[in-house]
């Protein structure tokens, strides 16, 4: 009989062992030019901290294609206590993953009885390599607070089923609308419950089926509910921000098909998690349809061979629990150009996670297998997970190891991942690299107005001027353009100063001030050039 003293060595194990894993966060790792310098760094919002001002943002933004209020806050949170110091910004990610694998530990135990098994599944959890991106990149914070409040919600569900009341009903859905504010892939939770009521809670057995579930699925409308308005409020989100790609660019047949390869893949990632990166580019066009059949057939194959063994009830939870906890981020709906994402596997793979741990034991205990051969081969295997996780985790120091190490992983040269390594090469000050990747990012997507504009940039930081009024025109007439216009007109302006055509550099400073009268720079530039004239006709020099 494990002891309380036992399980709280244990859960200070799991805890301890997270934080020795995921220290080196705290003190080697920078923000990310991906999303990072959005979330954090450039957005004054949060890097001026807790107002009212910045909370009533936190409640109305749309920023990032996403409402979740509760993250910003969060941030918000982080900038009041310490600044723009990534380190902490980190040591809370950190903090949040340990409090996220001590409760998984708990709850499972709790839930279950089984002490073992559950900490064989936190502890999986705690170091697996696929939730490094979720701990190692500060935007993540969404995932880590999502899965924190839904874990609440389903201690808080665990106490509602022990004594069905209202004011316990109230305190679930309350805290699942935590959930919801984190981040909206929570939306799932409500079906998690039902999956629970099935195992382990074994929830109204004694009602004939069909009543049962009646009874268990009206229960939990009022959280449908809930998710549905989470679902429609970031669907508003996304589309306000451009970020959906719509049916003509990305067919429904493409979407399905990556759905089928990427669930397969996740499987893969988790079962033997090689060749990891932050970003997977979407295959599109050149999706192959024998990749999509053999995952059809794969995925068919499990689910027949789960309801098969309906009566090792967890083995039906946990794959259901990987499959439709990944439904809202699996592509059908497509935002970006990813094909998948290691953080989208975050609360998923736990599924997987009871699946072997429970199935491991339900294989053992009928054979005279010694007790101590599974402990040495799990404890092998933590150790082994350990060890990839802390190598993985040193590409996460900064966005130049972390974006070369995602263009080998996908091969042949991606526009998004060039451009994100070029963007991390110029925080590094390694221009003349950066120009490189630009480059071949504009190639791969000549209609990429960003990528001429950061193009034009290095250029005028080289002093190649004529090139770089070149590249910020391209930008500016690009209909992806519209959006950087004021600073195309700005700079090209004072390029054509510099080359002294004061006629056409008046003409854009002009347009620029039409855009925005009040624009600092421009009017700047606008004093700088009445002055260059003004000298100009002093000393009789001609006009160009």
């Amino acid at each position: 009989m494990t002891t309380s003293r036992q399980r709280t060595l244990l859960g200070t194990l799991l805890v301890l062992g997270t934080l020795l894993l995921y220290g080196p966060t705290v003190v080697h790792h920078e923000f990310l030019s991906f999303d990072d310098r959005q979330y954090v760094v450039r957005n004054l919002h949060v890097n001026t901290g807790l107002s009212l001002v910045n909370f009533r943002w936190a409640f109305t933004a749309f920023e990032q294609a996403n409402w979740h209020p509760l993250t910003w806050l969060s941030h918000m949170l982080d900038c009041q206590l310490f600044g723009i110091n990534s380190g902490a910004h980190h040591l809370v990610n950190v903090l949040l993953h340990a409090a996220n694998v001590l409760l998984l530990f708990v709850l499972l135990q709790k839930a279950t009885r089984t002490v073992w098994r559950s900490f064989f599944v936190a502890a999986m959890f705690a170091v697996h390599p696929l939730n490094v991106e979720t701990v190692a990149w500060l935007a993540e914070r969404k995932s880590l607070l999502s899965m924190l409040f839904s874990l609440l919600t389903i201690a808080a569900y665990g106490w509602y089923v022990r004594r069905p009341q209202w004011p316990r009903y109230l305190l679930v859905a309350a805290v699942f609308s935590l959930a919801l504010m984190s981040k909206p892939m929570a939306v799932t939770v409500p079906l998690v419950l039902l999956l629970l009521d099935y195992w382990p809670f074994e929830r109204c057995a004694e009602v004939p089926f069909r009543k049962r579930w009646l009874r268990l699925s009206l229960e939990k409308l009022p959280l449908l509910a809930l998710s549905a308005a989470s679902s429609l409020i970031t669907i508003k989100a996304q589309h306000s921000m451009g970020s959906v790609v719509d049916l003509s660019s990305l067919p429904l047949s493409e979407r399905i098909g990556n759905a089928f390869v990427s669930y397969v893949s996740y499987i893969g990632k988790t079962v033997w998690p090689v060749r990891l990166a932050i970003f997977y580019p979407h295959p599109q066009n050149s999706l192959q349809w024998s990749d999509v059949i053999a995952a059809s057939v794969i995925l068919l194959v499990i689910t027949a061979a789960v309801f098969h063994f309906r009566r090792a009830r967890y083995l039906l939870v946990g794959w259901l629990l990987f499959v439709i906890t990944l439904i809202p981020v699996i592509g059908i709906v497509q935002v970006g150009r990813q094909a998948m994402a290691d953080h989208y596997a975050y609360v998923p793979c736990i599924g997987l996670f009871l699946i072997l741990a429970w199935s491991v034991n339900d294989l053992i205990v009928p054979t005279a297998i010694p007790r101590i051969l599974p402990a040495v081969v799990g404890a092998g295997l933590i150790i082994a997970l350990t060890a990839a996780t802390a190598h993985y985790l040193a590409y996460w120091r900064n966005g130049v190891t972390l974006f070369t190490e995602a263009s080998i992983v996908a091969g042949p040269p991606d526009p998004a991942i060039e451009e994100a390594l070029a963007d991390a090469l110029v925080s590094a000050h390694r221009y003349d690299s950066a120009y490189a990747h630009y480059a071949e990012a504009c190639t791969l997507r000549p209609l990429d107005a960003l990528c001429h504009y950061n193009l034009a940039e290095i250029l005028f930081h080289r002093h190649q001027l004529r090139d770089a009024l070149g590249q910020y025109d391209t930008a500016a007439s690009l209909p992806s353009g519209k959006g950087m216009m004021l600073p195309c007109l700005v700079n090209t302006g004072e390029i054509l100063m510099d080359l002294g055509d004061y006629d056409s550099a008046e003409i854009r400073i002009a347009s620029a001030l039409q855009i925005d009268p009040n624009d600092k720079a421009a009017l700047q530039l606008r004093q700088r050039l009445i002055e260059q004239k003004s000298r100009q006709r002093l000393s009789g020099a001609p006009s160009q």
